[in-house]
């Protein structure tokens, strides 16, 4: 009775260990740093090596995100980023021969982290910089949340359970954050909301504290308002989650 009672405690247990959503990562790393006349690309990115759906959908859709950074002529397609890298390349040199007096090398930085997971959800955030001439470059976040029992990259539309609860619960913490009375037009202070009406950002990611809405620059303010970040308890927010956020130490 006994040893029927451990073989069958044994399978269980074994099956929990197969059905475990484990995902491992190493990093891709690119640089031209030590190429002559071309733009500096600089990648640092996780990539998922074990073997699963969700794994394949991490991986390409930081391919393709990689790829539309680098991309700076709409009218090229490649599939890959080597080829975006020469995409970049000929537009430089380009560039450079209708300018000769603009030798000022372009850059394009991309570095990647996974800032939350759990065995629902992970969370994976692509910090970019890029310099194409002017006066400054311009930095940018891309939080992508992917749903590791589907494996598919979850749309923002998809991460609430009550959006019209969570959107008033959003725009009344950004408005207490940057100091906007409640009974004046959300722009009064200087933001530029289209129609004055408060939206969510285009970035929503989960991360160790709570879910962070994360405004990129010129999305709804200035150059010089920068990135603008606001970060939502999960204890307040999970009630209109579909997956429950959970804070990490």
């Amino acid at each position: 009775m006994n040893n029927k009672f451990f073989l069958y405690f044994f399978i269980i247990v074994l099956i929990g260990c197969n059905n475990k959503k484990e995902i491992s990562f190493e990093t891709l790393k690119i640089s031209t740093e030590k190429e002559v006349n071309k733009p500096l690309v600089v990648i640092n990115v996780p990539k998922a090596i074990k073997k699963s759906k969700v794994s394949e959908t991490i991986n390409k859709t930081i391919k393709d995100k990689i790829i539309s950074l680098l991309i700076f002529d709409d009218e090229v397609v490649v599939d890959n980023i080597d080829d975006a890298i020469s995409s970049l390349n000929d537009e430089f040199l380009s560039v450079k021969e209708k300018l000769p007096g603009d030798a000022t090398r372009w850059e394009a930085t991309i570095n990647g982290k996974v800032i939350y997971e759990t065995d629902k959800i992970i969370t994976i955030d692509l910090e970019t910089y890029e310099f194409t001439g002017g006066a400054h470059g311009y930095e940018s976040s891309i939080l992508l949340n992917f749903d590791v029992v589907k494996g598919e990259l979850i749309q923002n539309e998809e991460l609430f359970s009550s959006k019209e609860e969570f959107y008033n619960i959003a725009e009344s913490t950004f408005r207490l954050q940057e100091k906007i009375p409640a009974n004046v037009p959300i722009n009064d202070t200087g933001f530029m909301f289209e129609e004055e009406v408060f939206t969510l950002p285009n970035n929503i990611g989960y991360t160790k504290k709570g879910l962070k809405l994360l405004y990129n620059t010129y999305e709804v303010g200035s150059y010089a308002d920068g990135q603008i970040e606001v970060l939502l308890p999960y204890a307040e927010i999970n009630k209109m989650l579909v997956v429950k956020g959970e804070k990490q130490e």
